[in-house]
């Protein structure tokens, strides 16, 4: 491999929590906001996670606006849901509609995930007699504005605020000056059930309209500037110049797709970059890739990228957020600057010239996500986080009021 492939040393993700806890029988009662209607990396976690609580004896609520993709899934898996108006008309109906789901359901612990719902439901919990554990969790790395609503809204409202990522973490303290007692990184967890290594199917190639020869990248994202998928489809276009049959896949809908679309015409790729919308079928789709490819321009931990390495699929990803967390340069991936499409096409190719390397890495992959993002380490981790609050904190919870 180039120079380009050398390693270079990530920092780590720190972890924030007492070991000294075992894992707690007591179950709780949980509810989990989002106000978004979307469907990304955000809302999939919030699903697992409720999913995952309520496997381990815990009663969980999702409440998530009427008509959102969260909402109908956790439906469809079974969980409990409460509806909720979205946007900003939704203000004066929230705080009520919060406050008597704490009262119905008894609820012990408020994790809220978006912005409308933790202003509300954390506002609700404050001033609800059940007096529940508030946690707000924070997902990406955009930063925060110094102001004094969002002081409130990470530093008053909340009893923790949790990130998934410690870059993520790190971000957050020094735009709020939190105490670091108060911020936690939980890496969002990887389901290794689902996501294990697994042959690749060739008729899905097929059925996908692909050539059955040429080598596959992609990427599994929501289409949103920011995801840097434009830099993926430049990359193919270097790629191209290498590997003439290279084929792109990119899966995953979102507001960007018409742009996208637009400029695969402009440089005349459609024949191989294709853009395939949202499915369900992700593992199988991993295990057709040669390359997983996460070109970001800002991060939390994206599940993409930790679900590929479970598969042991080898990556390319951006340096970005908490990316180097999880990829060590040239041992378990490779890390690219972000925006640069033809670096992003040099590190693709460095694994697609060299096969042995790329399985290296992806077994390497695996173990990382084994040792540290599995979807049990972050349930127990987030268990001890609930349970350390409800003893420090809470009095009256467990008495029924």
């Amino acid at each position: 491999m180039d120079l380009l492939c050398d390693p270079v040393d990530p920092p780590m993700a720190k972890s924030m929590i007492s070991p000294t806890f075992s894992r707690p029988q007591m179950p709780m009662r949980i509810l989990h906001t989002e106000s978004s209607s979307g469907m990304g990396g955000q809302e999939y976690r919030v699903l697992e996670e409720a999913q995952g609580m309520e496997k381990r004896g815990h009663t969980v609520v999702v409440a998530a606006p009427h008509g959102s993709q969260l909402a109908a899934l956790a439906e469809q898996r079974g969980l409990q849901v409460r509806s909720t108006t979205s946007g900003k008309r939704g203000w004066l109906t929230l705080v009520p509609f919060y406050l008597g789901i704490l009262k119905h359901y008894q609820i012990d612990v408020v994790n809220t995930h978006g912005s409308l719902d933790s202003w509300t439901a954390s506002i609700a919990g404050r001033i609800s007699s059940r007096r529940p554990i508030i946690v707000r969790t924070r997902h990406k790395s955009t930063p925060v504005s110094r102001t004094w609503r969002h002081q409130l809204l990470y530093g008053k409202l909340p009893h923790v605020v949790t990130t998934t990522g410690e870059a993520v973490r790190q971000g957050l303290m020094t735009r709020t000056r939190l105490s670091p007692s108060r911020v936690i990184s939980i890496p969002t967890g990887v389901d290794l059930e689902r996501f294990q290594p697994q042959l690749p199917d060739t008729s899905l190639r097929r059925s996908l309209g692909l050539g059955s020869q040429g080598p596959l990248v992609g990427a599994v994202t929501f289409l949103r500037p920011e995801k840097g998928m434009s830099v993926l489809i430049e990359a193919v276009r270097w790629l191209k110049e290498r590997f003439s049959t290279v084929e792109c896949v990119i899966i995953g809908d979102g507001g960007e797709k018409p742009a996208l679309l637009g400029r695969i015409r402009e440089l005349g790729l459609e024949h191989c970059v294709h853009l395939v919308g949202v499915r369900q079928d992700i593992p199988a789709l991993l295990a057709i890739l040669d390359v997983v490819v996460i070109p970001s321009f800002e991060e939390g931990i994206p599940q993409s990228l930790t679900q590929a390495l479970a598969m042991e699929r080898p990556v390319v990803a951006s340096a970005v957020g908490g990316v180097p967390e999880v990829v060590q340069d040239g041992q378990s991936g490779l890390l690219v600057p972000p925006r640069d499409p033809e670096i992003l096409a040099e590190k693709i190719g460095c694994l697609l010239s060299d096969p042995l390397a790329a399985t290296r890495m992806g077994k390497i992959g695996r173990q990382v996500i084994q040792e540290r993002f599995s979807l049990e380490h972050m349930l127990t981790q987030t268990e001890l986080v609930y349970r350390q609050l409800m003893q420090s904190h809470s009095p009256v919870l467990g008495k029924g009021s």
